[in-house]
């Protein structure tokens, strides 16, 4: 079973990067999405259940930078899809979407937040909170504690901006 969701995530993530390489049109000559708006995502993570041993897990994720619906100036906004595994011994796998606010705190290091929900074994809301540190304007880290219904993670992503 484990590995039909390993095969599955496979898939889905190479849908998803599929945005990069096949543009989508709004008209003949214009582009509907932007894929220089676009960033792909992985990450690690340290999970937990209640008073359960931590589990480590993985995730994958693409997102979209929505710069003309920013909160406020110098606030960038975007939203994040992805697929998790939260790594238990049982099977524990999901599907999340989530709107992320982020902003500089210097040129490198910066703040982020997320609200969205978690669609999968652990359904329902997800609320979140970290820093990024940005090596180049493509490269960023972040570092993550993300709320869920009954999974607390601790998070790691690498995220590659198109």
């Amino acid at each position: 079973m484990r590995n039909t969701h390993i095969s599955l995530a496979a898939l889905s993530f190479t849908l998803l990067s599929n945005t990069y390489v096949t543009p989508v049109f709004a008209d003949e000559n214009e582009p509907l999405l932007d894929k220089s708006m676009f960033s792909i995502g992985v990450g690690i993570s340290d999970n937990s259940v209640g008073t359960s041993s931590d589990e480590t897990g993985f995730q994958f994720f693409a997102a979209y930078d929505l710069n003309q619906h920013n909160l406020m100036e110098g606030v960038k906004s975007s939203v994040e899809f992805g697929f998790i595994d939260y790594g238990f011994s049982r099977d524990n796998t999901g599907i999340w979407a989530t709107y992320v606010a982020a902003a500089p705190l210097s040129e490198n290091f910066g703040w982020l937040a997320r609200l969205g929900l978690d669609i999968g074994d652990d359904s329902g809301l997800m609320v979140g909170a970290g820093v990024s540190y940005a090596t180049n304007e493509n490269i960023e880290f972040r570092g993550e504690y993300v709320v869920r219904d009954e999974v607390d993670s601790l998070q790691f992503n690498f995220i590659y901006h198109l």
